[in-house]
């Protein structure tokens, strides 16, 4: 037995509470950690490990050094992290009763690869692509009754990553320019315990296996068929006689539907079971009613279940079109919500924390009227999709990637076996998931090859799921194997060619929590870094959503993700945060003003929200702005009408040269029958008074299971209780028992996480603290100087675990459904067949731009005396006869300093030479000196000489042109000016 520290006796192993057939077992608690590569025998049974440290899965070695760095800029992220090789072990007993059971292992996801031991044995495989589920067969190598086994992992999380058995081949997804390299055992970690005779499981590398596949067809009001596809293998030495069975239970457990079939298996047969049945009245799947049956299936053999397994099935039918939006069972429906990165990461903690807390975020998602997620650019994890599926978020779910083809260039070829196979595993794992609708095939387009084979992948493991097929930036070969096209700042590739839009990346805009307006006390003269991409206050952050939904808001369009929902440690352009900071809540989860105006934007019942705060100095008068969805908003200072606003963007409200006074400030919404819909009051809040500590905690409590976590939101309020939202300064923190202490961050702060104190930022802020194996009462205490303190208790809760196995599974709270929607008719034909205006140019098509600044577009037949750029009177003068008659690009010169990798995209029709003339006095950008041929060529710009860069491409041809300027950030300098000019 094992003893707790409290006393506690562990179940002893004759009183064991694991299944007697088929079992899924929490295999998370207890692992024992070691933090080098230099281990030698690390993966033997008689390693001496009693020097390591205790750790639970979900783990992240990166939770004590992110968030904690300022970016290097660049789009690198944060690159001040650990990264190399570590050891994980886990010692376990397995019931005698067991020896003639199959044990399996399955990782949900191990960053960035995996060499998996049992009792001194590597097993077969090495996991590197970083994100997708895989596992083991345990069972040659496993002792069974007092024999401890002892399961070792080695965690490669090396930057830059090399491919095994390779010199070179970097995978180029593995890099914080996409997401954060926190490495681990990041994600849950499961054993299955089945018969011989069993359903296998859908993990097909290293153990070639598929599962089960669920779904409907013929979906009509009154019926769906619904089809069982299991494959189960007998892996006894004789033959059996196998009944297999399948049952679909609705959300009650009722069973609504059986069927079966019987069939002789052969010993070591490997048989995939393909039966049908019809459902009567059955109830849909929709981001407003998620409703999910769960199919069991069993087998039987000499009149016993030998095994089972619950498979997830939600019915729906859908639609993407280019003409009339994206229909769901047949109502339109625009589809609103983020992206987000796979990683998830969270302040002080990483991208390792407890299911719970992933729903966490989906509830937050949902309270904004989200209905759409895209994971960027690799796969959202188990849970994550669980939580998509019941919370009712559509999903857009790649493989693994990161920008560009995986065969030659910035990929090797054995990338590219790698990222295919994942795919591959992707699909199959996650095909009965009813959220996900489309598979992303790419960040970009790819190869012809490449695109097939990943087409070619969806075809053979999920032929019934109707799902989409997608890329971003998709070019003229795309045409042919992509469904819908993924957008980017609003653009819309290959539409003449008929694709669908969903969006992939609108409003990839920038700004920090902290950061209320330029009238706070202490934000007056704001400004980022030097050479930031944005210089936005939280109030212009807020308000810019209105204007950036319009990218996305016309009925044709599908609909799609504004670029990102938290701030993530990747990607940043710009050494000015220790995170970019492009989120509608901050690296805790705590709200922007953004949130709260996606959630007018997104919702449909009536919203109305006041950007800011009402604690101003005396004689402030500022611009007001209100967000809405409603008719009219009219705004009211202590009684008194100040009017009604000045309507923009369809949802904003603008209230100008408003006199700041002590007291409330409301905002009232009205319909088009002028009747009140929604109101919202801002009070001032008097003088900082106490500290108020709130818990927040799973829906059963804080489990002591090692890696469950306690957030404790502290805020300053004044004497009745209301947040003061201008505070800021130092809180004190005291832990008192059994926890670890992992705290929060200030996103403009280096060195500011994982202490026992931190800054108050716009009157909250959020930390947390890690449960261990031993239940208690945990205390927390805050204290800021001058201020009333407050404490918050919290008890953990025992969880029954022998040897770090148990039978209690980490889940999801439950989704309450409401009224369940009608079934709509879909599209309809429209009179006008097509209402797409011809662009001007014959020479570029599809184009997009990723700027701050709406371009002019794209101009025809050059000739001196045209205008340069559209915000500035300049002319072109003197140019050169080989331009002359070219099309060209009118961007803004404003953003000569914006940082982006995908300023300009477009495709060429027909052969021709692009020229790029780029100012002299810069340094030039490494896409253009790398992709582009410098001419002895010149243009005079304001009396500024710039060299002309050239190069000719074929029809067809998409290019992707990054920002003026990757290593300087001189203000002093124009844009870079495109031209197209064709060529026989």
């Amino acid at each position: 037995m094992i003893e707790r520290k409290n006393g506690t006796v562990m179940l002893e192993q004759n009183e064991s509470f694991l299944a007697e057939n088929s079992a899924k077992l929490n295999f998370n608690s207890e692992w024992k950690f070691w933090q080098e590569e230099a281990v030698a025998a690390a993966q033997l049974p008689e390693f001496d490990d009693s020097n390591w440290s205790i750790v639970s899965t979900p783990h992240t070695f990166n939770d004590v050094d992110t968030f904690d760095n300022f970016m290097e800029g660049g789009h690198n992220g944060e690159r001040g992290m650990f990264t190399g090789k570590t050891w994980y072990r886990k010692g376990f007993k397995l019931d005698q009763k067991y020896v003639d059971k199959k044990v399996f292992i399955e990782f949900e996801g191990v960053r960035q690869a995996a060499d998996v031991y049992i009792n001194g044995a590597k097993l077969e495989g090495k996991s590197e692509n970083g994100f997708i589920p895989f596992g083991y067969d345990l069972t040659p190598f496993l002792h069974f009754g007092e024999e401890e086994n002892v399961l070792a992992v080695m965690v490669d999380n090396t930057f830059p990553y090399i491919a095994e058995g390779t010199e070179a081949d970097v995978l180029s997804w593995h890099d914080s320019h996409w997401h954060p390299t926190h490495g681990g055992i990041y994600r849950n970690v499961y054993l299955h315990i089945k018969d011989k005779l069993h359903i296998t499981l859908p993990l097909y590398s290293f153990l070639k296996t598929q599962g089960t596949y669920v779904y409907a067809f013929d979906i009509e009001r009154e019926s769906a068929n619904v089809a069982v596809e299991a494959e189960v293998i007998n892996e006894y030495p004789t033959s059996k006689k196998v009944e297999f069975l399948a049952e679909v239970m609705d959300r009650d457990g009722k069973v609504v539907l059986t069927v079966n079939e019987s069939r002789e298996l052969a010993a070591e047969e490997k048989f995939v079971f393909r039966i049908t049945g019809q459902l009567a009245n059955p109830h849909r799947w929709s981001t407003d009613y998620p409703y999910i049956y769960t199919v069991r299936t069993l087998i039987k053999t000499d009149g016993k279940v030998a095994d089972s397994y619950n498979t997830p099935l939600g019915i729906r039918t859908f639609e993407f079109t280019n003409d009339q939006g994206f229909f769901l069972n047949g109502q339109p429906v625009k589809l609103k919500g983020w992206g987000q990165r796979p990683t998830n990461e969270w302040a002080g903690l990483g991208t390792a924390y407890p299911n719970w807390m992933h729903a966490f975020i989906f509830q937050l998602m949902k309270e904004a009227g989200g209905n759409f997620i895209r994971w960027g650019h690799s796969a959202g994890s188990p849970v994550d999709i669980e939580a998509a599926d019941q919370f009712g978020l559509i999903t857009l779910q790649p493989g693994v990637d990161g920008e560009g083809s995986t065969v030659g260039g910035v990929y090797s070829d054995v990338a590219y076996k790698i990222r295919s196979k994942a795919f591959r595993d992707l699909v199959i794992y996650y095909r009965n998931s009813p959220s996900i609708l489309l598979w992303e095939g790419g960040n970009q387009s790819v190869p012809e090859k490449e695109a097939q084979t990943l087409k070619d992948i969806v075809d053979t493991w999920d032929p019934m799921g109707m799902r989409a097929y997608a890329h971003r930036r998709s070019n003229l070969i795309m045409a042919d194997y992509i469904d819908v096209s993924i957008g980017t700042e609003g653009s819309w590739e290959l539409k003449k060619k008929g694709k669908p839009v969903i969006e992939g990346e609108y409003n990839r805009e920038e700004a920090a929590r902290r950061v209320w307006d330029r009238y706070t006390p202490g934000y007056e003269d704001y400004q980022t870094a030097p050479g930031s991409a944005y210089n936005l206050t939280s109030e212009e952050f807020a308000r810019n959503q209105a204007k950036h939904f319009e990218k996305i808001s016309d009925r044709a369009h599908c609909g799609g993700a504004n670029w990102i929902f938290s701030d993530s440690t990747s990607h940043g352009r710009v050494y000015s945060e220790v995170s970019r900071v492009s989120g509608q809540v901050d690296g805790v989860m705590l709200p922007k003003e953004a949130f709260f105006a996606t959630k007018a934007i997104y919702r449909e019942d009536p919203q109305v929200h006041i950007i800011g705060h009402w604690n101003y100095p005396e004689g402030t008068v500022k611009d007001i702005y209100v967000i809405s969805n409603a008719e009219r908003v009219e705004l009211l200072v202590n009684g008194i009408s100040k009017g009604f606003g000045l309507r923009s963007s369809t949802y904003l409200f603008t209230f100008e040269n408003i006199s700041w006074e002590p007291g409330a400030i409301k905002a009232v919404a009205y319909n088009q029958s002028n009747e009140i819909v929604a109101e919202q009051v801002k009070k001032t809040a008097g003088k900082p008074q106490a500290v108020k500590l709130t818990a927040i905690t799973g829906p059963e409590g804080l489990k002591a299971d090692g890696s469950d976590i306690v957030l404790i939101d502290a805020e300053v309020v004044d004497e009745e209780g209301q947040r003061v939202p201008t505070f800021e300064g130092r809180i004190d923190f005291v832990l008192e028992g059994e926890a670890i202490w992992r705290g929060g961050y200030n996103s403009g702060k280096e060195a500011s996480t994982n202490h026992t104190y931190l800054d108050i930022e716009a009157g909250i802020n959020r930390v947390a603290v890690r449960s261990t194996l031993n239940p208690g009462k945990i205390k927390v205490s805050g204290f800021i100087e001058g201020l009333s303190s407050d404490s918050v208790i919290v008890e953990s809760i025992f969880v029954p675990f022998e040897a770090g196995i148990s039978s209690e599974l980490p889940g999801l709270p439950e989704y309450e459904l409401e009224k369940e929607p009608a079934i709509g008719d879909g599209p309809v034909e429209l009179l006008v067949a097509d209402e797409i205006e011809p662009e001007g140019s014959l020479l570029i098509a599809d184009f997009s731009y990723s700027g701050i600044y709406e371009p002019g577009g794209i101009m025809v037949n050059v000739q001196n005396g045209d205008q340069i750029y559209f915000d500035r009177g300049n002319e072109f003068q003197s140019l050169p006869e080989s331009l002359i008659g070219s099309d060209y690009i009118q961007v803004a010169n404003t953003e000569n300093n914006y940082k982006a990798l995908d300023l300009i995209h477009f495709t060429v029709t027909q052969r021709s030479k692009v020229s790029v003339a780029h100012d002299d006095r810069l340094i030039r950008p490494d896409w253009l000196t790398e992709e582009y041929s410098e001419t002895l060529e010149k243009i005079l710009v304001d009396g500024v000489v710039h060299t002309v860069f050239e190069k000719t491409v074929e029809a067809g041809t998409t290019l992707t042109l990054g920002g003026n300027q990757e290593h300087t950030n001189e203000n002093n300098c124009n844009t870079y000016i495109v031209f197209v000019k064709a060529v026989w």
